[in-house]
């Protein structure tokens, strides 16, 4: 079986759950909660491929000369697996036994836009994660699922830099407007990066503002990327909002406080330079510096 998930990226605070919701209502799209575990996985699995083939013919895959393709076909098959076992146990923690009594939505509850399942007959054989560290390892993630589909979520830096300052108002912890830019920047250099080197076909940017003023075409969009047909379930969780930090009565004072900080105008600069058409060797250099970035951070293991 084809193993198809799809994978948010972008800056944390960029309406990156609601959509992880939004989509999941698709039929044939699973919801969970972030992961956080596949990349670490996925990292596990590179570096013992390497370790099973670093002495030639004295090694056990480098002894006949075993593919790392194939290799990392098995590792995507068994995450899978556990991605959809994980899912069969939420499913039955929620809804009992609902391949035998079915599913039952209320309307009047305010939760019945945000369903893990909507009905036993769904066949949901694909998944979103939308866990902002896999931003950093998407050329890896790529490599492991050559099939997947990502969603850069794009927000302006002040507003995710706001919102991250008032991150304690859903249970987080408070980001000064100093590391809120920075945590911006490091996630959309990597997701930009990502963008640059898999192509349009593969990457879909997701720009925040669209999420409020044209949800119904956005989700058209979004669910043509992802070869899957429109289901009007999607708009539900869109009409709501979740996770928000409420930030709207503090934008006013926001621009006075950020426009002293030097890391906004290096932010805003590496904002603008998102529009910029990407060339030929600009998808080579991405490639290369995304899969150097990888070895790095397997080399520090």
């Amino acid at each position: 079986m084809s193993v198809e998930p799809i994978f948010t990226i972008g800056a944390p605070r960029s309406g990156t759950s609601i959509m992880n919701w939004a989509i999941g209502q698709h039929p044939n799209i699973q919801v969970m909660p972030e992961t956080a575990w596949i990349v670490d996985y996925i990292t596990g699995a590179f570096s013992a491929f390497k370790r099973g083939s670093e002495r030639g013919r004295f090694s056990h895959l480098s002894n006949v000369d075993y593919p790392l393709g194939e290799f990392l076909a098995h590792v995507a098959s068994s995450i899978n697996a556990i991605v959809g076992d994980a899912y069969e146990k939420r499913c039955k923690s929620l809804y009992g036994d609902y391949r035998a009594k079915g599913i039952t939505i209320n309307p009047s509850n305010p939760n019945s836009p945000f369903q893990v399942r909507r009905s036993a007959e769904e066949p949901k054989n694909r998944w979103i994660d939308s866990t902002p560290l896999n931003t950093h390892f998407a050329w890896a993630l790529a490599q492991v699922f050559p099939k997947a589909k990502f969603i850069h979520n794009l927000r302006q830096p002040n507003d995710v830099a706001l919102s991250l300052e008032n991150f304690d108002a859903v249970g987080a912890t408070a980001k000064p407007l100093e590391e809120g830019l920075a945590i911006w920047m490091q996630h959309t250099e990597d997701a930009w990066l990502a963008e640059k080197a898999l192509g349009s076909e593969r990457v879909f940017r997701l720009r925040f503002d669209r999420i409020e003023h044209e949800p119904e075409l956005l989700i058209h969009e979004l669910l043509n990327f992802l070869d899957e047909p429109f289901s009007p379930a999607c708009l539900e969780p869109l009409s709501t909002t979740t996770n928000s930090s409420k930030v709207d009565g503090k934008r006013a004072g926001l621009i006075s406080r950020i426009s002293q900080i030097h890391r906004y105008k290096k932010a805003s600069r590496l904002f603008r330079s998102l529009n910029t058409p990407v060339s030929a060797s600009d998808r080579t250099q991405a490639v290369e510096i995304l899969k150097e970035r990888f070895e790095t951070h397997l080399q520090q293991q």
